[in-house]
């Protein structure tokens, strides 16, 4: 019933286990979402359970809009990078709804100087979850929600562009931007 195993086969078996162990990390690191050995951090949590401290307004695309420019104003995208890459607000930052918690520290120091905010995603909903949770994290000033999310932009025709995103950071992938 058991077979002796001898000298040879044991040393081929480590070898093909240590080798295939090699391998699967060499892709893993080469993967750019490959999962990471050291710094794992808990993505933040976007979620609407709990009521923020002020409320977070709707507006219309037109009339966020208007306020494109403002230094006090900033626009955060909560979608996807590659979304982003597609296309977004012009002058938006992103904002993913995974983000780190170091991405998140990141981002709140890029947001809390701004006066007013306004957050989206592909719906309301979306830029809605990542606005509270920015609220319950701490954020003041006026946060808005653009309605009907980056979509309704696009559908009135406002100015949005398209390209790399120069500050995916947030997602704690790569180093924060000085």
């Amino acid at each position: 019933m058991w077979r002796r195993i001898d000298g040879a086969s044991l040393r081929r078996a480590s070898v093909l286990v240590l080798g295939g162990a090699v391998v699967g990390l060499g892709v893993n690191v080469a993967r750019p979402s490959g999962v990471p050995f050291r710094g794992f951090e808990v993505p933040a949590v976007c979620s609407a359970a709990a009521e923020p401290v002020a409320p977070v307004v709707e507006m219309e695309p037109r009339e966020a809009s208007s306020l494109c420019g403002r230094a006090c104003v900033i626009f955060a995208d909560t979608r996807p990078e590659a979304r982003f890459t597609e296309g977004h607000v012009a002058d938006a930052v992103h904002l993913p709804c995974d983000a780190t918690a170091q991405g998140a520290d990141v981002a709140m120091r890029r947001l809390d100087h701004k006066q007013t905010i306004i957050v989206y995603g592909d719906s309301s909903d979306d830029g809605r979850a990542v606005a509270e949770t920015l609220r319950r994290f701490g954020l003041q000033g006026d946060l808005r929600v653009l309605r009907g999310g980056f979509a309704a932009w696009e559908r009135e025709g406002l100015a949005c562009v398209s390209g790399p995103c120069r500050d995916c950071t947030v997602a704690g992938s790569k180093a924060p931007p000085p």
